[in-house]
């Protein structure tokens, strides 16, 4: 007997907004790859991340898609409607060396976008992010990342791979053409990699000039091809999602995020997406797991309509 929304029986297992799981990379067949990161092996401050992507999960189940799309009422249209979703698991973190976890990220993320699918990692701390990328090698590629922290420090203590090191470790990476950092604020970022992002041509957008001009304050971002786009939930004011490792007074209200991202998804084809540094335990009303799941539809409405375009006038031209 088929199991149908509103009849006797639901599943009693959770997967990112319902999706089908796939634990088999070779036979991904979906459009939307869900990834869930269990890693917080990199943070210098409070642990917990690794919990998030099963917390999201049951967070989004709420949010599941009855085969008709999701109703977006803010902006009065349908998202996602037909788009095929799968749950593929979680990585395999183990007790190993840290490049070895990233080398399994990136495999991870490598078989996701040799299957034709769109990545949507969710972890786990900011670190996960530089491997991620990495996975897109031979494309060029922009970084976007919502932050309340640059992420730019080249080493610090001896460390060149946590979570405070991993936009740096992107901007070294060859194919990307630039990295852009929208949110940061407080008085945690350090001057020196403060100036080694500027003087690498990074934009940096404040959580107080969104918060003063608005979606007018990002107007000097370049067009950008192909983008990457990087959420730590940091960047949003901890009034509003005070589930995350590293909070930081002040910050950016959802409207605002929201406001943000579709300026963003509107500079070029988004075409992989992270959210990142959701800590469950320090969420008790459930809040920041939940506006996560909303971040991450909303980016994924803006972003698949773009997607296929682009590939739609990809085919247009191959055959012409």
């Amino acid at each position: 007997m088929d199991i149908k929304p509103g009849g006797l029986l639901r599943e009693g297992w959770p997967s990112f907004f319902g999706a089908p799981r796939c634990l088999d990379l070779e036979k991904l067949e979906a459009q939307v790859a869900f990834l869930g990161v269990p890693f917080d092996v990199a943070t210098n401050d409070r642990p917990g991340s690794r919990f998030a992507p099963q917390a999201i999960r049951e967070a989004s189940m709420r949010y599941n898609d009855l085969g008709e799309g999701w109703l977006d009422l803010e902006r009065g249209v349908s998202i996602l409607q037909g788009v095929t979703l799968a749950d593929c698991g979680d990585v395999d973190i183990r007790v190993k060396p840290l490049e070895d976890i990233y080398d399994q990220i990136t495999e991870a993320v490598g078989q996701i976008l040799a299957r034709r699918a769109f990545p949507v990692l969710v972890g786990g701390d900011h670190a996960i992010t530089f491997p991620a990328v990495r996975a897109f090698q031979g494309h060029p590629l922009w970084v976007v990342s919502f932050d309340a922290h640059l992420d730019f420090t080249d080493e610090y203590l001896g460390v060149r791979l946590s979570h405070d090191n991993e936009m740096r470790r992107i901007a070294e990476l060859p194919f990307v053409q630039g990295v852009s950092f929208i949110g940061p604020r407080g008085m945690v970022n350090r001057r020196a990699p403060y100036d080694e992002a500027l003087k690498y041509g990074a934009r940096v957008i404040t959580a107080e000039e969104l918060a003063e001009k608005g979606a007018l304050a990002l107007r000097d971002l370049p067009p950008m091809e192909r983008i990457y786009l990087s959420i730590d939930i940091d960047v949003l004011d901890p009034a509003v999602c005070p589930g995350t490792g590293y909070p930081e007074p002040g910050g950016l209200s959802y409207y605002q995020m929201r406001k943000a991202i579709e300026f963003v998804a509107g500079l070029g084809q988004i075409v992989g997406l992270d959210l990142m540094e959701v800590n469950p335990t320090y969420d008790p009303s459930g809040r920041t797991v939940r506006t996560a799941a909303y971040l991450i539809l909303h980016a994924l409405g803006l972003a698949i309509p773009a997607r296929e375009r682009a590939q739609k006038r990809l085919g247009k031209r191959q055959k012409s």
